[in-house]
């Protein structure tokens, strides 16, 4: 059995070439968790289905950027998989109902979705998913829709993808980097251009489609507290791009996705993730993504069936050592060594450990953003 951290996770995807990567190398796979737990017995069907997984893609097509695209073929492998290893596909809306209300869940749910409205999704993702039955959420930015952006989809087209089912939900309007001041802006300004973007395009879905899902997606994957803090007075969920399952006690502000396209689309990579389980996160601090830091620390408590010595963290594919707070509660603090750093604008470090009994693992990643990198210690 190999340890999870083998794989280069991105911290967030976007646009075609807007991908930051975390640095995690794929080949780290001989990071080895100890196999005693796993080979031991516990962890009931109940236990297991409080979780589950969202997808997120954005081209389907070999001609758009790999960064961001999968091909037909190597999505029509993930869906085989889900097939074949017994998921539950649901739709988005169906699965916050069932862990905000901590209803019985099967064992294995997966929720796809896809940003900003590709036109790639209509010709070929979505054809490829009805083959399978499989339901769809796509998050769109409405200013590109609105101007007949090339490449993008048209009103007429996402009408007839929500007439046939697909939930049609909020990306904002000109895909913006939420947590950045125009310049001369002051805090309170660019909240309230933010607030007024979320609005409107709420609005326009609203009238184009009849839709009104209080669901939005961070353009980037990118937030900070004062939009955490927006986003649950306004009364949204809200989805992120970090990787990680989800589960009963998420934070329903900024849920993580696993992107799977990319280096991510191979089957290896993409099961994997499927079948990972949510972390109870009894303590997160800080909170926000926000950091001026190369190295920042995080402290976190961790909770599931999972033995305490098999969790293991890392940061751009190396571990991490654990700086135990009280180690029988898997309280902890985590930070690069001095001299190990990162340049780019988002990272993340990866904590994982098996689940007692199976060969599946809890997969949490703490998602960090540098909004001023280039002036940052």
């Amino acid at each position: 059995m190999r340890n999870l951290i083998g794989q280069r996770d991105p911290a967030a995807t976007g646009h075609a070439g807007m991908l930051d990567r975390t640095g995690i190398r794929p080949t780290l796979f001989g990071l080895m968790l100890t196999l005693a737990a796993v080979a031991c017995s516990g962890g009931s069907a109940d236990a297991q289905a409080q979780h589950a997984v969202i997808a997120i893609y954005h081209h389907v097509s070999e001609s758009t950027p790999r960064s961001t695209s999968l091909t037909p073929d190597e999505l029509r492998t993930q869906l085989e998989y889900l097939r074949d290893n017994e998921f539950e596909v649901w739709h988005l809306d169906r699965l916050l109902d069932a862990l905000k209300n901590r209803e019985d869940m099967p064992e294995r749910v997966a929720v796809l979705t896809f940003d900003d409205a590709y036109e790639s999704i209509y010709t070929t993702g979505l054809p490829l998913l009805q083959e399978f039955g499989y339901p769809m959420t796509l998050f769109v930015s409405t200013q590109p829709v609105d101007d007949n952006q090339s490449g993008y989809l048209n009103w007429d087209q996402i009408r007839e993808m929500a007439d046939a089912g697909v939930i049609i939900a909020n990306h904002m309007v000109t895909h913006p980097h939420m947590i950045d001041a125009l310049p001369g802006e002051s805090e309170s300004e660019r909240l309230t251009r933010m607030r007024e973007e979320l609005l409107h395009a709420q609005a326009r879905i609203r009238e184009e489609t009849g839709q009104d899902h209080k669901i939005m997606a961070y353009p980037y994957g990118e937030y900070d507290q004062p939009i955490l803090d927006m986003i649950e007075e306004l009364g949204y969920v809200a989805l992120a791009q970090n990787s990680g399952a989800v589960g009963y006690h998420s934070d329903f502000s900024a849920l993580p996705r696993f992107p799977l396209a990319g280096f991510y689309a191979d089957i290896e990579s993409a099961s994997t993730k499927l079948q990972s389980l949510a972390f109870e996160v009894k303590e997160h601090e800080p909170r926000s993504p926000i950091t001026d830091s190369r190295r920042p620390a995080v402290t976190l408590q961790l909770a599931g069936d999972f033995n305490v010595s098999q969790l293991g963290c890392y940061a751009g594919g190396e571990p991490l050592e654990l700086d135990w707070i009280d180690r029988e509660a898997a309280h902890f603090t985590i930070q690069p060594a001095e001299g190990r750093s990162f340049d780019a604008r988002r990272f993340g470090y990866i904590c994982t450990a098996p689940k007692r009994g199976t060969n599946r693992y809890y997969w949490f990643n703490k998602f960090w953003t540098r909004p001023t990198p280039d002036n940052a210690d």
